[in-house]
């Protein structure tokens, strides 16, 4: 049984308590600019449990929205001079393309909110109609008087809430914890409405998805950054609360924040280490290892500690399987083995318990240092095979991208030869055929 840490509830709870397909949603990207390492910790982390999900050959929906209508991306197009249309495009591409470099499993949905202005429109109207949304000078606006528990969510309370919001408070809003589901503007991108040109408010994208996407039921799980709960998760809460007189989700998961010198990574604080720039430099493993080797509900301080220490453990474990699969090769024996138990049932309970990859990572750890010991006594036998297939399935799981073994004829004639050199003492043409073996990443 998966269970997940609740927000909501502040307790584990079971991800799947019936036998229909897994429903998971997580807040997506707003494409105005690069993603940095920050916004990449939600979607690595949802990536382990969707292998986990598909490991264990359940049916899953996992709905993986694209913001693309926001005033970043007016404002960016602006300050670019071209059009937000330009912008979100460019932008959207390139986070797929980061998605890509990171391995991350495709979600079954990636939906643009550019695509469902429509049912937005809809969404926003049936509001209207049961008086939880009212129109005031051509902007709508959520009555959060209504959902007599708003902030149990994030653990806010209402009382403490308006002294904080009273300086934002709209000259044409009934409460200032109100918020925009429809506002406004001829400026940028925009759309007719019963209430006149504008665009939809930002919380009201996101729950209209869930509405629409999940056929208005009650999903599984719902995730995001922690810093999504409060407003962004609230105001989606209250908004399907409204229109379903149920919970929107059964699990709301977030994740810690990524600091940089102590201090949270934001683009507003440019402070910010991009993906594509930090995968250019390293390898995304590194990247994958620096998020998962810490509980996901923690902060993770990027530093040039913990950047050194995740370098030199995915270099330690790529020479690992390189140096078993080589010795495999020269010694004449193939690769052919099952799970073994004790340390598969050992990675598959870590992770059915919220996620736990810093001890599936500690599981790994035992098995390499079998494995290394297998290798200096030459035992190749079928205990280490196991043990060899089993460590191989704790990188997949945890969505790690190694490449090694798989030979072509030329590299192993290339092995053949540099051990038949080896063996006749003409180091110096051994030395060459290294070197070729290491120019192509063999050994």
């Amino acid at each position: 049984m998966i269970k997940i840490y609740d927000s909501f509830s502040q307790t584990l709870k079971p991800l799947i308590n019936h036998e229909k397909t897994v429903q998971l949603y997580l807040c997506g990207p707003t494409v105005y600019h690069y993603i940095h390492i920050g916004n990449a910790r939600p979607v690595l982390v949802m990536d382990v449990l969707h292998r986990l999900l598909i490991h264990q050959k359940y049916q899953i929906n996992y709905v993986h929205n694209i913001t693309d209508i926001d005033d970043k991306i007016i404002n960016q197009a602006i300050a670019q001079k071209t059009s937000p249309n330009v912008i979100s495009e460019k932008y959207t591409l390139a986070y797929l393309a980061d998605l890509k470099t990171l391995n991350i499993i495709s979600p079954t949905m990636m939906p643009k909110v550019s695509d469902y202005l429509p049912p937005i429109i809809n969404f926003i109207n049936s509001l209207i109609n049961a008086s939880y949304a009212y129109i005031s000078d051509d902007d709508v606006y959520f009555n959060v008087s209504k959902i007599p528990d708003y902030g149990s969510l994030s653990h806010k309370k209402i009382t403490d809430l308006i002294p904080n919001l009273e300086l934002q408070k709209g000259a044409f809003k009934n409460n200032p914890l109100d918020f925009a589901l429809w506002k406004k503007t001829k400026i940028g991108i925009n759309w007719n409405s019963p209430w006149g040109q504008g665009r939809p408010g930002w919380h009201t994208e996101c729950v209209t998805f869930v509405h629409e996407l999940f056929n208005g039921q009650t999903i599984d799980l719902h995730g995001g950054g922690i810093d999504l709960k409060f407003p962004h998760h609230e105001n989606e809460r209250a908004q399907f609360y409204a229109h379903h007189q149920t919970e929107l989700a059964h699990i709301w998961w977030h994740n810690g924040h990524v600091n940089l010198a102590n201090e949270k990574m934001s683009k507003s604080l440019n402070n910010t280490v991009l993906v594509k720039d930090f995968c250019q430099k390293f390898h995304p493993n590194v990247l994958r290892f620096l998020m998962l080797n810490r509980n996901h509900q923690q902060p993770i301080t990027f530093n040039s500690l913990t950047l050194d220490y995740a370098i030199i453990t995915i270099k330690r474990y790529e020479n690992i399987l390189k140096q078993w699969t080589y010795q495999l090769f020269i010694n004449n024996s193939q690769q052919v083995g099952n799970y073994d138990q004790l340390y598969y049932q050992a990675i598959i309970n870590h992770l059915s318990n919220n996620l736990d990859t810093t001890n599936t990572i500690t599981v790994i750890e035992t098995m390499i240092k079998q494995i290394k010991t297998a290798i200096v006594k030459q035992d190749f036998s079928q205990n280490q095979k196991d043990v060899f297939a089993t460590l191989v399935f704790g990188f997949e799981i945890l969505g790690f991208n190694f490449q090694f073994g798989n030979y072509t004829s030329n590299i192993k004639l290339k092995i053949k030869k540099w051990e038949q050199l080896k063996n006749q003492k003409n180091y110096q043409a051994a030395d060459q055929i290294r070197a070729e073996l290491q120019d192509l990443n063999i050994i």
